[in-house]
C-alpha cells in the first residue's frame, strides 16, 4: 500500500441527520478546489492555518448551503497535508451534494486513508493509527482510557524503550564481529545472557498485556450454562435490567443464544444466554446448542447455574470444553432454600436470585476482580489487539534462540541474526518495518471518513 499523494474528500460523519455533517478534503489541491465553491468574506488561499471562514457553498450561481469551512496547512494538520472540513447542515441529501461537487475535481477516499495519511507522513505512528480505530470504536469509559493513552504514545515510547536496549546489545556483538582481530574488550557473555533474559521477561510481561487490551476493546465475554430451567435467562434479563429474553416456566425456551452488552465499573461485558448443553430431540434447538458449544469456547468466564440439582453430567461436559478455571459456580434461586440446604453449596458456589435486589452483586463483584486493570499498567503502554500480540511472541522467541545460541557458544553472528529479527517484530509494531498486509490488517475496519 503506498501513499498516492492525490486529493481526497469524503464525509466524516454518520450517515442520518443531525445538527451539522462534515466532508473533509485532505492533499495538495485540497484548499485550491474548496476555493472555487466558497464564497467567504476572503479568499481561502490567504487564509492562516486552523481558520473558521462563514460563508456559502456555490454551484452554478446556485446557493446549495451556508457553511463553517476550517483550513489547516501542511504539515500542521492531521493528514500531513493541506486539509480543508466544511460544516454543512446535517442533512444527508446536502452533505452528498457538496461531496458530488468536491469529487469532481478529487476523488472518494478509501476507508481509513486519512489516518494513512497521518502515518505515512510520520504524524502518527502504526500504534497511535490503531489507536484511532479504537477510539472511533470505544464503548466503555476504559475502552475509551486506554485508547487515548495509546493515541498519547504510552505503546510506542514502550517499544521505543524496549528497541534501544536491543540496539546496545546488537551493536556490543557487531562490534566484537568486525573488529575480531583487533584489540576489542571480549564481551561479558555471562552478563549478555543475564541482559537478554530481563528482556525477554519485559516482553512477556508485555505479551500478557494483549489480553487485557482485547478485553477493553472487544469486551469480557460471559456465557451463562445449565440445565433448561434453571433461571439463565432471568439472569440474563437481570445483568441488562430489563426483560430481553423470554423467561417461562417451560424448558428449553432459549433455542439461540442471545447477546447482550453492559458497562460494569468501565469495562464492557459481552453476556451470552446460551441454549444449554443438554440432549434434544428438537432439531431447532439442536442448531442452537451447537452454537452455544461455540460461544462458550470463545468465553472468558462461564456462569454454570444450577437451581438445586447440582448437575453433574453436564459440569463435566463443560470442563471439557473450557477446564475448570474458566467456570464460576452459581446457585440460582437461593432465596427459596433454608440455611440448612445451602450449607452443602457454601464451598464451591456463589449465591444467586435473581429477582432479589442485588442478587447479582456478588457475581460482578468477582468478575471485576477478574479483570481489573490498573492505570498505572495503561500508562506504561498495553497491547490492543492480535497483530501487536503476535509481534511481540515474535520477538520473545527470537531472544530465546539468541540465549540459545550464547549458551550453546555457536558464535556471536548467530546471536546478531536473532536480535535482528526480534528488533524487526517490535519494528512492526510502531511501523518502522511495514508490508501491504501489516497496512491492510491495521485499516480494513476503518470508515470511510477517518
Amino acid at each position: 500500500m503506498e501513499y498516492k499523494g492525490d486529493t481526497i474528500a469524503a464525509i466524516s460523519t454518520p450517515v442520518g441527520i443531525g445538527g451539522i455533517a462534515v466532508i473533509r478534503i485532505s492533499g495538495e489541491n485540497s484548499i485550491e478546489i474548496i476555493t472555487e465553491i466558497f464564497k467567504g468574506n476572503k479568499p481561502l488561499k490567504k487564509a492562516k492555518s486552523h481558520s473558521v471562514h462563514f460563508g456559502k457553498i456555490i454551484e452554478n450561481n446556485k446557493i446549495i448551503d451556508e457553511v463553517l469551512v476550517t483550513v489547516f496547512k501542511t504539515p500542521n494538520s492531521y493528514t500531513g497535508e493541506d486539509v480543508v472540513e466544511i460544516s454543512c447542515h446535517g442533512s444527508t441529501f446536502i452533505a452528498n451534494q457538496i461531496l458530488q461537487i468536491i469529487l469532481q475535481k478529487a476523488r472518494l477516499a478509501e476507508p481509513g486513508e486519512f489516518t494513512q495519511r497521518a502515518f505515512f507522513n510520520n504524524r502518527l505512528d502504526l500504534t497511535q493509527a490503531e489507536a484511532v480505530g479504537d477510539l472511533i470504536n470505544a464503548k466503555t469509559k476504559k475502552s475509551l482510557n486506554a485508547a487515548i493513552q495509546q493515541l498519547e504514545g504510552s505503546l510506542y515510547e514502550h517499544i521505543e524503550n524496549l528497541l534501544e536496549k536491543l540496539t546496545d546489545y546488537r551493536t556490543l556483538l557487531e562490534v566484537e564481529i568486525d573488529f575480531l582481530e583487533q584489540d576489542v574488550p571480549d564481551i561479558d557473555v555471562s552478563k549478555l545472557e543475564n541482559n537478554l533474559s530481563s528482556l525477554k521477561q519485559e516482553l512477556e510481561k508485555l505479551a500478557e498485556t494483549g489480553t487485557e487490551g482485547l478485553i477493553l476493546r472487544d469486551g469480557f465475554k460471559i456465557s451463562l450454562v445449565g440445565a433448561p430451567n434453571v433461571g439463565k435467562s432471568s439472569i440474563f434479563n437481570a445483568f441488562l435490567e430489563t426483560e430481553r429474553a423470554i423467561v417461562t416456566p417451560s424448558p428449553g425456551t432459549t433455542r439461540d443464544y442471545l447477546e447482550e452488552a453492559i458497562s460494569l465499573n468501565g469495562y464492557l461485558i459481552r453476556i451470552f444466554d446460551t441454549a444449554g448443553i443438554h440432549d434434544t430431540s428438537d432439531s431447532v434447538e439442536k442448531v442452537g446448542i451447537k452454537r452455544s458449544y461455540e460461544i462458550i469456547k470463545n468465553s472468558h468466564k462461564i456462569l454454570f447455574i444450577i437451581d438445586g440439582n447440582e448437575n453433574n453430567e453436564e459440569f463435566e461436559i463443560l470442563k471439557n470444553i473450557v477446564g475448570p478455571d474458566k467456570i464460576i459456580k452459581v446457585l440460582n434461586k437461593a432465596d427459596i432454600f433454608s440455611d440448612k440446604e445451602l450449607k452443602k453449596f457454601r464451598k464451591d458456589y456463589i449465591f444467586c436470585s435473581a429477582i432479589q435486589e442485588n442478587g447479582l452483586k456478588k457475581i460482578k463483584e468477582y468478575l471485576i476482580k477478574d479483570i481489573e486493570i490498573s492505570e498505572e499498567e495503561l500508562h506504561s503502554g498495553i497491547l490492543s489487539n492480535t497483530r501487536q500480540v503476535a509481534a511481540v511472541k515474535r520477538a520473545i522467541k527470537s531472544i530465546q534462540s539468541a540465549i540459545n545460541s550464547l549458551e550453546n557458544k555457536l558464535g556471536f553472528e548467530f546471536t546478531a541474526f536473532d536480535l535482528k529479527e526480534a528488533s524487526s517484530a517490535l519494528e512492526e509494531i510502531i511501523g518502522k518495518i511495514t508490508t501491504d498486509d501489516i497496512l491492510n490488517q491495521v485499516f480494513e475496519n476503518f470508515c470511510i471518513g477517518k
